[in-house]
């Protein structure tokens, strides 16, 4: 009961005026809640615009296709708004990779501008989940109506940890081998590392200043190069304890091979820096350039492969009964600090399953994407550059991305290549430490 007396409202006044009263002041209140709720559901911290029933959804995707295949994914997303205009809307920021993954961390709790859903390298996922920031996604397959083997292998599998998918891959980017055609016939390409050696010092011509290959030591592709050598020696990057171990006999006698094209065969220049590889290609100084799919597009060989005077073929043992390769995945995740609720992930479910079933635009953008209805399609097997690296594909290792601290293990090793090209270590010191300082890392840190 309301006590009149406490409004200063006397037994004795006009009933028919205070209930009036009452009945606008009541309405207001009610009113004035009602748009509290409203501004709540609709995401009034700025987190998301998803939490109602109706409405457009804005998501944020963070990416780090900064270049012609950014173009592509751009592409896509505008026509995937034009397609979803009024209910969904994916809003997307591009950025290097390595600036990517700190905004990810020191953007936890600024809900108004963290992402919902980040395309990652399977290499960090693992570590992303150790920090709390992926949200389980088990029940995507179901939802997109896939199973495993609609996928290459190894691309389905290095999303899931402990029994959970934190992860839906979008593509695989293994490493090929790209040839200068006036300095090689596609006869000549060498299938095997021995191959590979005999042709460079065939090729090489000091007084023309031209080299087989011109081995970077600042570059990531050349410990992708290692690991894919250490892979088809037998080795590999951690043991069952998730120990590194690539300092095995496999991985001195892989890294050697390396330096001894530069040092005792001189089929390499020395001190090659980052990109020096590719300028030294592309002036026509190098017969061999090693690098991912995409850079097909840089040497035009998407639309005009028969024109262009370089080629491309699987790298060296990467192919054939035994072959293995190191590669890499790009994978779709979803954050769990804004993803909270059934609409906004039944969304980016939307999202990421129109970029499956339109990822022949990807790959025109120089990616291999990793459903298989896709690299069966006419259309796709019509972009004859791109077969060498779906071949390669089917059959890559994409090493233990499941342990939490994988990328950070790979760096060092990284660092080892570098060290033992750059002639400051002897290959098996270097690597010896390597995993050294992993190791100590992972006990300074308290890991």
């Amino acid at each position: 009961k309301l006590n009149f007396s406490a409004f200063g409202i006397k037994k004795a006044e006009n009933q028919g005026g205070i209930m009036k009263r009452l009945i606008a002041g009541l309405s207001l209140v009610c009113s004035l809640l009602l748009s509290v709720n409203m501004f709540a559901a609709c995401g009034g911290d700025g987190s998301s615009q998803s939490g109602g029933d109706s409405g457009e959804i804005t998501l944020r995707f963070w990416n780090g296709f900064t270049g012609l295949d950014g173009d592509s994914m751009d592409e896509m997303i505008k026509d995937f708004n034009d397609e979803y205009a009024g209910e969904i809307k994916v809003s997307a920021d591009k950025m290097a990779w390595d600036t990517l993954f700190t905004k990810i961390t020191t953007t936890k709790t600024n809900l108004k501008s963290a992402p919902h859903i980040v395309a990652m390298s399977n290499s960090r996922v693992a570590g992303m989940v150790e920090r709390d920031l992926l949200l389980p996604i088990d029940d995507i397959a179901s939802v997109l109506g896939v199973t495993q083997e609609d996928y290459i292998a190894s691309a389905w599998s290095t999303g899931i940890l402990d029994g959970k998918r934190y992860s839906f891959p979008l593509d695989i980017h293994p490493t090929a081998m790209y040839y200068n055609k006036d300095l090689i016939t596609e006869e000549e390409l060498p299938a095997t590392w021995e191959e590979f050696l005999a042709v460079c010092e065939e090729k090489t011509d000091p007084e023309t200043g031209v080299y087989g290959f011109a081995v970077p030591s600042m570059y990531s592709i050349t410990k992708d190069i290692f690991a894919s050598m250490l892979l088809q020696n037998g080795g590999d990057l951690y043991d069952s304890e998730n120990t590194a171990v690539y300092n095995s006999q496999e991985g001195v006698e892989a890294l050697q091979y390396l330096c001894d094209l530069v040092y005792k065969y001189g089929v390499s220049p020395k001190d090659v820096g980052a990109g020096g590889d590719y300028t030294l290609f592309k002036t026509g100084k190098s017969v061999f350039y090693f690098d991912g799919p995409w850079m097909l597009n840089s040497f035009d060989l998407i639309e005009n492969r028969e024109t262009a005077n370089v080629g491309v073929a699987a790298m060296p043992g990467a192919v054939g009964e035994n072959g293995v390769s190191y590669s890499g995945s790009h994978q779709f995740t979803l954050m769990s600090n804004t993803v909270t609720d059934d609409r906004t992930k039944e969304a980016c479910y939307t999202f990421i399953k129109y970029i499956q079933q339109h990822s022949l635009g990807w790959a025109k953008a120089g990616q291999v994407p990793a459903l298989k209805e896709v690299l069966d399609s006419e259309e796709y097997k019509s972009i004859a550059a791109l077969q060498p690296f779906t071949e390669t594909a089917y059959k890559a290792d994409l090493g233990k991305a499941d342990y939490k601290y994988f990328y950070e293990g790979y760096n060092y090793m990284g660092v080892a290549v570098s060290n033992a090209i750059s002639d400051k270590y002897g290959p098996k010191d270097s690597l010896d430490r390597a995993v050294k300082s992993f190791s100590n890392w992972i006990i300074d840190n308290g890991f």
